[in-house]
């Protein structure tokens, strides 16, 4: 923690010194007009720093904290001729103008692209960040976990298809150590109706990855890293409709609308998706003879029969966007659910050799968020921003068949009716949950460039349920398990040297309390918990640039506390452990980034190093088919991550990101006892691919039928080298290896009446590659899917 601390008063003790010396500084606001009117969309920038605008709809603009001198003001947009004077601003001068260009018709060729794009900025900033664009992924068949699949340090792995469990791994860390926000609200009790998965990217504006050290807007307590999924902000009216059609039975659908009252900034919105799958694609098994108990030798192609999935989303909210009292004011009301069927273990090794024919899970979700946002309040120098979302969930989880299914779907009588399908006990439990996730954030703006954040979050659950069948499900339920979780942090952020130098140093305070019971095997015996922690957090991020290149570094000591799944598990696949430890981590990541912003040709490169040494790290343990959370000791994880992108004649595209990643298990006593070695000391951790990536090559174009159509032919490679799905250091044969694996997709989109319809092909694993992932199970072979979009605006 010294060194820390020292770094962070290095960084603020000059800049403190350097902002008393500060003059006032000057602002500039004016009205642009053409022979047309409001002058709507022009680029007002004073040459000789990095300040600009963009003129609103009535043509005015402003800009803010300039440091008083000598400039020159330039006015330039497409359609109208380029506008230069020289002004001069005094300290504390605000000076007000208003002036009228004449129009011109300009040439394609002597279009310059001035200033940088949002994306461009966030990427810039301090942090170790990847940033995905959604909008060219919203004409085919994906959704958000198929988007993430592509960012460098990112892993997805699936246990089966459409709707079927994922893990998401980024640099070495997994799942809930992971935290994903949907528009900056944690989605961590949201559900599987609301997962990545099920996300269209019809929905999605863009993705960013925070690896990691995250900023305090998304005040959480993750471990390692974030990814904010932002369903978009648009201002304008728009209907965005599609439906997809593909293989093993699936059906994906998307319906978003959008009005909004320019004058007054009154906006209603509705966002939706459904999607459904069969799933039934084939797997190789080696078939059980009910009545000797023998397996196959040779492995038999069988169709998986009870494995649909369904989902659905609503979400419906009103209020105020760009208006002078909010930039965003909103209150809505989101409906979700889904039906799951399970056909067979989550967590078995390869195909189950028998599978379930009954076993389900369902979920209803609805949710009520209010969210407010506003910039440039006390002068421009104070920005808030803060959301209250209410979560009530009812989850059914269900084994109570009393017969047995082969994998032809024909059920067979059991000896005991009393067993369900995954243990000698049958199993209807029902859980409802209520979560209250509430967030303020205040950012005030010191001198220029340099700014003081505080937020506060809020996360508070209740669960409670009932289990007609399984005693230890209904004891463990029957009053209700509290979890509240809060987090207070303050930030500090400066820019020197020209804004070449930009610095974030950040605390952060956990408070963890937790209240609940736990019972025996039998059920017969209630045993309550009670724990509370108090933990804090120290973070700093830098990045200097220059010209098209940038130099990144960061650190943060994290906390993470457990999450529901591993404190109370599910009554199905996850046992419950309410005394697990949070985990703790030093964070490490150094970086740099190249970007040549040529019109014609532009290329960017990023590399980033990354160290994580993670205490009391959460792992799932197997005890036979079932999952068991539990701390173990210290895990280090070191590796390297680059993507790359290179654009010619705005035509070719090409894009590459890898990573590698080294997770080792650094407990060198087993079970914490000094003296007594631990064999897996120093080995790879099981079931985490260390070496993967994906190379996308695409062309675009226009004018194939139309002067207003486009289309675009796109191919994407991806690769994942073997690994162990057990502890590699144990035995000496059957090890347990993931093969190598090389699936291919490809991607036609055809777009005509300048974008409004669009029409996409998809294949899937092309070449119809064996794929596998979590335990060695078995994806779904080559899938074809078609779909049609529309967007109207």
């Amino acid at each position: 923690m010294v060194r820390p601390i020292l770094f962070a008063l290095l960084f603020l003790l000059p800049t403190l010194f350097w902002g008393q010396t500060q003059v006032e500084p000057a602002s500039l606001q004016g009205i642009i007009h053409t022979s047309d009117g409001p002058a709507e969309g022009l680029r007002v920038t004073l040459e000789g720093s990095q300040l600009g605008a963009i003129t609103d709809q009535t043509g005015a603009f402003s800009l803010s904290e300039i440091p008083p001198g000598s400039y020159t003001l330039v006015i330039s947009g497409v359609g109208n001729a380029t506008h230069s004077e020289p002004i001069n601003l005094s300290a504390g001068q605000h000076l007000t103008l208003e002036r009228s260009l004449a129009t011109e018709a300009l040439q394609l060729e002597e279009v310059v692209l001035l200033g940088k794009s949002e994306a461009t900025e966030i990427r810039e900033q301090a942090y170790a960040i990847e940033l995905i664009e959604a909008e060219g992924f919203k004409n085919l068949s994906t959704n958000a976990n198929d988007i993430l699949g592509k960012i460098s340090g990112v892993n997805i792995r699936q246990s089966g298809g459409v709707g079927s469990d994922f893990s998401l791994s980024l640099n070495g860390l997994s799942n809930n150590q992971v935290r994903v926000f949907l528009d900056g609200v944690p989605m961590d009790y949201f559900g599987s109706s609301l997962s990545l998965n099920n996300f269209s990217a019809n929905l999605i504006e863009r993705i960013e990855v925070y690896k990691g050290v995250v900023p305090i807007h998304l005040s959480s307590d993750a471990l390692g890293g974030a990814i904010n999924v932002i369903t978009g902000n648009q201002r304008q009216s728009y209907l965005d409709a599609s439906y997809s059609l593909g293989s093993f039975g699936t059906h994906l659908a998307s319906l978003n609308a959008q009005y909004r009252h320019d004058e007054s900034g009154f906006t209603t919105r509705f966002k939706s998706f459904y999607n459904r799958s069969q799933n039934n694609y084939t797997v190789p098994i080696q078939l059980v003879d009910f009545a000797t108990g023998k397996a196959d030798e040779e492995a038999t192609e069988v169709e998986r029969f009870h494995d649909a999935y369904e989902s659905r989303m609503g979400w419906a909210e009103v209020g105020f966007t760009g208006a002078r009292w909010a930039d965003q004011l909103m209150v809505g009301l989101i409906y979700s659910d889904n039906y799951n069927e399970l056909q067979q273990p989550a967590n078995a090794i390869g195909q189950a050799k028998i599978p379930y024919g009954e076993v389900a899970t369902e979920e209803q979700k609805v949710i009520t968020n209010f969210s407010y946002r506003k910039a440039g309040l006390l002068d421009n120098r104070l920005a808030l921003s803060s959301y209250f979302v209410s979560v009530w969930a009812d989850n059914l989880s269900r084994d109570t068949s009393s017969v047995r299914y082969d994998w032809f779907g024909q059920s067979y009588p059991k000896i005991d009716n009393q067993t369900g399908e995954i243990e000698n006990r049958k199993t209807l439990l029902t859980l409802h949950t209520h979560n209250i996730l509430g967030n303020a954030n205040l950012e005030y703006r010191l001198f220029r460039q340099h700014s003081l954040t505080v937020n506060y979050s809020l996360n508070a659950l209740e669960l409670t349920g009932s289990d007609p069948y399984k005693a230890q499900n209904n004891t463990q339920f029957a009053h209700p398990n509290q979890v509240n979780k809060q987090v207070v942090g303050a930030s500090y952020t400066g820019s020197l040297w020209q804004e070449h130098f930009t610095f974030i140093a950040f605390g952060k305070l956990y408070l963890y309390d937790i209240a609940s019971q736990t019972t025996n095997y039998q059920g017969t015996e209630l045993l309550p918990f009670r724990n509370s922690q108090q933990n804090q957090g120290l973070g700093l991020s830098a990045t200097y640039q220059w010209e098209k290149w940038q130099v990144k570094a960061s650190y943060e000591n994290a906390t993470r506390f457990p999450e529901v799944i591993e404190l109370f598990g599910d009554g199905l696949n996850y046992l419950s452990n309410p005394e697990l430890l949070p985990e703790r981590s030093h964070n490490y990541n150094v970086g740099f980034r190249y970007h040549n912003r040529s019109i014609h040709s532009p290329l960017m490169l990023s590399v980033n190093g990354f160290v994580r040494q993670a205490q009391d790290f959460i792992i799932p343990e197997l005890q036979g088919i079932k999952v068991f959370h539990v701390n173990s000791g210290e895990v280090l994880s070191r590796g390297v991550d680059l993507a790359a992108s290179y654009t010619h004649r705005e035509h070719w595209v090409a894009t590459l990101n890898g990573t590698y990643l080294d997770l080792r298990n650094m407990e060198q006593w087993r079970n914490g006892q000094v003296g007594t070695p631990n064999s897996l000391y120093m080995a790879r951790l099981p079931n985490v691919p260390y070496l993967f990536g994906n190379l996308s090559l695409a062309y675009r174009n226009e004018g194939l039928f139309h002067d207003s159509d486009s289309y675009s032919l796109s191919l994407t490679q991806s690769y994942v080298h073997e690994y162990y799905y057990r502890w590699e250091t144990i035995g000496s044969r059957n090890k347990g290896i993931i093969p190598a694996q090389w699936p291919t997709n490809l991607d036609l989109v055809y777009s005509f009446a300048s974008g409004r319809y669009n029409l996409s092909f998809t294949i899937t694993n092309l070449w119809d590659a064996e794929v596998y992932d979590n335990f060695q199970q078995l994806r779904p072979g080559r899938a074809f899917n078609l779909k049609v979009r529309a967007f109207i605006d």
